[in-house]
């Protein structure tokens, strides 16, 4: 890991500041209600609260005939703010019923997937009126679980918040209701029989005929509604698993977590790679997608992937398989990622995964005995699955694998040659309009007086989805001229992107395929063919030795780079910089600055150079009052006594330094 030193001080790289949210009651005054029990939930993240951290109301005693406890926002509350981060799930439940055999196993389960949960224990709030908190805990929360088990319908609580989540379902503002029948059946909910008949007699003798109603349709629509039911003790386990699952792929819906733009066009691929997956067949299956870079692989697949959630046990999206395959211990680090998500463990734990042997063989034992749809994103001829995964044959029966990469010849070795494969072509015209239209003029047509340029823009992208977004964003309220000059480089820009794309890295580097460096650089030489000295940029060894040696130079030439020069280039000094007034970037392997630099390099950024311990090896009067970043990388032994710290610190304000431990 490389550092940052300011002032002197060495700072690692990224630091990560993890987030974490706790919530507290306050303790209870000896005049307080002491009736409340304490949350139930781990430290969030994610928030898995109790009602009772937030609800403390006084007791009011009911009257016949009353009218039933209502959501009053108005209503002061006594309870603690609701924390700002908003609920995903609303665990609704009778607690003497449920509370210690199922509820609240549910409700860590669900925190355990990294659900944000809110736990209502009804029985612990009293008045007739619902706290604002728990308003708007049901307002938040995009999925309603009412357990709906033999006394539910007994509490006056629960069959408000039931209303609630009725009403707000019918708004279809997203909200869902994923109703439990535990020990009842859906039938005696929705006609209000057996032990409900009894619990809506009580009723009547206290409520009026609106309320009785409302609770009642309210429970014919939930009755309706497909969930699961409980009979038995022995089914705990295996129902809050399903739930579990369930409700992880409502949250991770694939319309959430893509853009609009990313839909486009899917629908077909979509279909033709679910039809080759045969979801009803058995044993296992994989498929490749395989076309250029930018074409659409990876959103198929993420698509695929969301929109089959139900249909698996676990699932787990291996992205960028190839950049993480080259980092240090790479297939470690993809085994582990893997076995986290398919396991629900933390890839942090020691020993968890410290050998590719040992990462293999808990796929093989663990992973591969669940129902599984795994994507590997982007796998190059160096990704071997059985090296990383094991024997594909050897999982559960049902499970599926998708892979996608440029390179077919890898993905036909794949699964004893029995990968099936498909090829994501370009966009149709009509299509490939749409989609540029979004991110141009964020809608679907081109505005008037722009038909004709959008026309031949996307003619010239040639339907790489990449490139109709990139050159659509860049055109968004830009004026028609500056669209005419896009036109004349769009076709360059189609090539980049099909064979390259330009990527930032876990560490945060930007990261550029050679071939759109050598193409760069091909439009630089043009600047000037015959004399290097006239381009913006300089890079090859020989014309950059050549051009410090001779102390040739230009206004025009804004970076340098010296990469492993010639021994003879040897020691810099302020006369080779006279002619390079407008360099901002300067980077060397194997040089040294000496004497004085006074009123030299004033536009100088960025440097990337070595520098030296021993004495005499550090400039005099270096420019440093514009300078941003300073590259020690190749620097040896530096140390704090070193003598060119004093001009440095001299910014060190705004000076970013990196360079090794």
């Amino acid at each position: 890991m490389g550092c940052i030193r300011i002032c002197g001080k060495v700072i690692l790289a990224p630091i990560v500041i993890p987030y974490k949210l706790c919530f507290r009651r306050k303790r209870p005054t000896p005049h307080s209600n002491n009736n409340i029990r304490p949350s139930l939930a781990p430290p969030p993240p994610p928030p898995f609260l109790s009602a009772s951290t937030y609800s403390n109301l006084n007791d009011n005693t009911s009257q016949q005939h009353q009218q039933a406890p209502s959501f009053d926002s108005q209503q002061p509350s006594p309870t603690l703010p609701l924390p700002t981060a908003d609920y995903e799930v609303f665990l609704s439940f009778r607690g003497p019923d449920t509370r210690h055999q199922f509820s609240e196993i549910l409700g860590l389960f669900l925190a355990k997937n990294k659900i944000r949960t809110f736990l209502d224990d009804n029985e612990l709030r009293q008045g007739d009126r619902i706290a604002p908190s728990l308003a708007k805990a049901i307002e938040q929360s995009k999925i309603y679980i009412p357990i709906l088990s033999l006394k539910y319908a007994e509490s006056k609580w629960c069959l408000n918040e039931l209303a609630e989540m009725v009403e707000r379902e019918k708004r279809n503002d997203g909200h869902i209701i994923l109703p439990i029948f535990y020990l009842v059946e859906p039938r005696d909910v929705g006609h209000q029989t057996g032990p409900y008949e009894v619990a809506f007699q009580q009723h009547a003798r206290k409520y009026d005929a609106k309320t009785i109603l409302s609770w009642k349709n309210a429970l014919q629509r939930v009755g309706k509604i497909k969930g699961w039911t409980v009979k038995s003790k022995d089914e705990h386990a295996t129902i809050i698993d399903r739930v579990s699952s369930v409700v992880w792929s409502h949250i991770n819906r694939s319309e959430d977590l893509l853009g609009a733009d990313e839909f486009v066009g899917m629908d077909d691929h979509v279909e033709a790679v679910m039809e080759k997956l045969s979801l009803d067949s058995p044993g296992t299956i994989m498929v490749g997608l395989h076309g250029f870079g930018g074409i659409g692989k990876t959103t198929i697949a993420r698509v695929v992937y969301h929109k089959l959630a139900t249909r698996f046990e676990r699932r787990c999206f291996l992205e960028d398989v190839r950049t993480t395959q080259e980092g240090k211990d790479g297939i470690i680090s993809l085994q582990r990622k893997l076995i986290s998500n398919i396991m629900i463990t933390r890839d942090s734990d020691p020993g968890y995964v410290d050998d590719v042997h040992r990462g293999r063989k808990l796929i093989q034992d663990r992973v591969s005995q669940f129902k599984v749809l795994i994507i590997l994103d982007d796998v190059d001829e160096r990704f071997d699955f059985k090296e990383v995964l094991g024997d594909p044959r050897k999982f559960v029966s049902g499970s599926r694998f998708i892979v996608t990469s440029r390179n077919t010849k890898i993905l036909r070795s794949l699964n004893e040659n029995q990968c099936r494969l498909y090829e994501v072509r370009p966009m149709n015209r009509k299509l490939s309009l749409q989609l540029f239209c979004r991110s141009a003029f964020q809608g679907n047509a081109p505005l008037p007086g722009y038909e004709t340029l959008s026309q031949e823009i996307v003619q010239r992208t040639e339907g790489v989805p990449l490139v109709l977004k990139v050159v659509g964003s860049s055109l968004l309220r830009e004026e028609k001229s500056f669209w005419e000059d896009t036109l004349l480089r769009v076709t360059a820009i189609t090539i980049l992107t099909q064979r390259s794309l330009l990527k930032i890295g876990d560490d945060g580097d930007l990261q550029m395929h050679d071939q759109l460096r050598d193409m760069g650089r091909a439009i630089v030489r043009e600047e000037n063919i015959e004399q290097p000295w006239m381009r913006s940029r300089v890079w090859d060894k020989k014309e950059a030795t050549e051009l410090l040696q001779n102390m040739k130079g230009s206004n025009q030439v804004k970076a340098l780079v010296v990469d492993d020069a010639y021994d003879n280039v040897g020691k810099l000094k302020r006369q080779h910089f006279l002619n390079l007034p407008k360099l901002r970037y300067f980077e060397a392997q194997q040089v040294e600055f000496i004497g004085d630099f006074i009123n030299i390099l004033p536009n100088i950024r960025w440097l990337c150079l070595p520098l030296h311990k021993s004495e005499g090896h550090h400039p005099i009067n270096f420019p440093m009052e514009n300078l941003i970043i300073l590259d020690l990388n190749c620097s040896s032994n530096l140390q704090d006594d070193w003598g060119g710290w004093s001009q440095i610190k001299v910014c060190c304000a705004s000076l970013v330094l990196v360079g090794p431990h």
